[in-house]
């Protein structure tokens, strides 16, 4: 279920398109009995914003969601969640026709809920007045953002004095699947240990998606900014924040010889989810 629910692509007016060119599939997902379009939507759906409601209560209160994609998540935030207002920001509009589309097939939601909307924004100035927004939440975008401090200081920015931030982040660069081109790739750690060339070479020689998805996948791996799990940490004390709950996303595998170089915690820590509250 990882590589589903956490592989959130950015780029969001790109997944009508997507959609078209793929049948529906904008994600490789592990067959579990239905279509990969209904995987991706409830792995985001359900799973994910049920993640995200275990470490926050939204329940009358107003949010903002950084990254915001193609709004399945905050669709499912808003109907089961109940926050009074959600605003999903993103440097993307979110599609929300193709949003209802999917939802109109796979929950039978037809209309957004009450207080759910879309905004864009630019990648660290988030379009909100200070202190607007009781929680701010972040999904599967730090590992893209190319100054995590300075996006930091914006959610810090806007959350109120007695709000809260929550964070996911997965996978970390360093990690097993840190790449985000595992279709291409399945080994773990392969990025690690190939060059950049390399990796452009193979995904362009295969077959396995379109050459749409494949450019835009290489080009979401070019931009990965490689935080650390310490250095997120330090840069979310140094925007504001005191974390207050903490979730580290390990996985098992296979390590290549060659890596000695690379801390444990950089090799063995896939992912986090944490809670954080100003200060």
């Amino acid at each position: 279920m990882l590589d589903s629910l956490h592989r959130r692509p950015r780029g969001r007016k790109l997944a009508p398109l997507l959609s078209s060119l793929t049948g529906g599939r904008v994600a490789a997902v592990p067959e579990r009995g239905s279509t990969p379009e209904e995987i991706w939507f409830h792995d985001h759906f359900r799973e994910a914003a049920d993640q995200v409601l275990d470490f926050v209560d939204l329940k009358r209160k107003r949010v903002a969601d950084i990254g915001s994609g193609d709004g399945i998540i905050d669709l499912g935030l808003c109907l089961r969640g109940r926050p009074q207002e959600l605003v999903g920001f993103d440097v993307n509009l979110t599609p929300v026709d193709h949003l209802l589309e999917l939802a109109g097939r796979h929950a039978g939601v037809t209309e957004l809920p009450a207080g759910l909307s879309f905004r864009a924004s630019e990648p660290e100035r988030i379009d909100a007045p200070d202190a607007s927004f009781d929680v701010v939440v972040t999904w599967s975008v730090f590992e893209h953002a190319r100054d995590p401090l300075g996006l930091l200081r914006e959610m810090r920015r806007i959350v109120r004095p007695d709000g809260a931030l929550f964070l996911q982040l997965w996978p970390f660069y360093h990690s097993f699947r840190g790449s985000h081109l595992w279709d291409w790739f399945p080994e773990p750690f392969h990025h690690l240990g190939q060059s950049v060339a390399e990796i452009e070479a193979g995904v362009r020689a295969s077959d396995r998606h379109h050459e749409v998805w494949a450019e835009y996948m290489l080009d979401e791996f070019r931009t990965l900014n490689k935080v650390t799990v310490d250095e997120l940490g330090e840069a979310v004390r140094g925007a504001g924040f005191s974390i207050r709950e903490l979730e580290l996303i390990g996985h098992r595998s296979r390590v290549p010889a060659g890596l000695d170089e690379y801390p444990l915690s950089v090799l063995g820590v896939g992912g986090v989810k944490l809670l954080a509250v100003p200060v």
